[in-house]
């Protein structure tokens, strides 16, 4: 079908459906002068990928014209519809135009009801593409269930439970941790033709990585626990972890939550998202729950500490008295506990 609409928040699982879509029906040969990508936010390279949607392609297969953050279906522009509608009513079959963005089409739209009946001429089609409601606990479980079956591992909904508590559902990092765990279960299995299934004591093994020391860090600052988090800093040490790698992971991880704090009041889950440079908006509720009782002025100390300890382990002290001797005494005043920065 000549045109694609793909919509919804899982932006990982929608751009694998468009490379599906270029696999299938663009030449490799001629790829690069095939597939074309446009930025949907300028009317400049939506009005130029209207117009490329009527080229035929060059040399064998197909043309795949893709407008990301697409307008077209979601915000009112005569000028865009009116040409959108003129174009795809002579469209070649040999081309492809994807209106990809994270919302569902305004069904109050013009644009929308023409797609609509283009979809019953079957001359457009309709993918979406929902991570589960952050609320939506078992949803959750049996979206990263789904996820390990497609790789073939196998895990009961208490291990999946733990996966969550470790990793969520951001897509990326989900399937690179499965695909971590794939290897370790296929090492431990003598026969290849095993089933690998995921085991609750495996868990640890494989996802105790830097990544979830830094939050394990970052939850015992937050909640002011200063020596269970030197305790844990000293573990990771000892385990040979570097000390400047988590300190810098630390720092970002306390910038995206000190934006995330300051933007308490913003509804504009993307917005914040950019400017905390957070690959998932669903994260901001995470991370509003855990902050709900600091203040800004916490984090910043906080985040100033972090920057102390960097540059002292970068001149080459010992980093286990950095640590301690930065954030033994950080303590933060029983005034500021509930902010009045809301």
């Amino acid at each position: 079908m000549p045109i694609q609409i793909i919509w919804g928040n899982d932006t990982d699982a929608s751009n694998k459906e468009i490379e599906k879509i270029i696999d299938l029906h663009v030449s490799k040969d001629w790829s690069n002068l095939n597939v074309s990508k446009f930025n949907g936010d300028d009317p400049k390279q939506i009005f130029q990928a209207l117009d490329e949607m009527l080229t035929p392609p060059l040399g064998d297969g197909s043309r795949v014209v893709i407008i990301k953050n697409s307008p077209i279906l979601n915000y009112k522009n005569d000028d865009i519809s009116n040409k959108f509608e003129m174009n795809s009513k002579i469209i070649p079959n040999s081309t492809y135009l994807i209106l990809q963005n994270t919302h569902k089409p305004d069904s109050r739209m013009k644009t929308t009801k023409f797609i609509k009946d283009l979809l019953k001429q079957d001359i457009a089609s309709e993918l979406s593409f929902n991570l589960p409601s952050i609320w939506d606990k078992n949803s959750q479980i049996n979206y990263i269930q789904n996820i390990a079956k497609e790789m073939h591992i196998d895990f009961d909904r208490e291990v999946g439970e733990k996966i969550l508590d470790s990793i969520g559902i951001d897509n990326s990092r989900l399937i690179n941790e499965l695909e971590k765990a794939k290897l370790y279960l296929e090492g431990k299995n003598e026969s290849t033709y095993s089933k690998l299934t995921l085991k609750e004591k495996d868990i640890d093994d494989i996802f105790n990585d830097n990544q979830s020391n830094i939050f394990k860090i970052l939850d015992f600052l937050l909640e002011e626990k200063i020596p269970e988090s030197l305790l844990e800093i000293n573990n990771i040490i000892n385990k040979g972890e570097p000390p400047l790698k988590f300190t810098i992971g630390l720092i970002n991880q306390l910038r995206v939550h000190t934006i995330v704090l300051l933007l308490m009041h913003e509804k504009d889950l993307e917005k914040i998202s950019n400017l905390a440079n957070i690959s998932n908006p669903k994260r901001i509720f995470f991370i509003r729950k855990k902050i709900k009782n600091c203040s800004p002025n916490f984090l910043i100390n906080l985040m100033i500490k972090f920057l102390n300890i960097e540059a002292s382990i970068k001149k080459g002290n010992n980093s286990i008295n950095v640590f301690t001797e930065n954030l033994i005494t950080l303590t933060q005043r029983t005034t500021e506990k509930k902010s009045n920065y809301y």
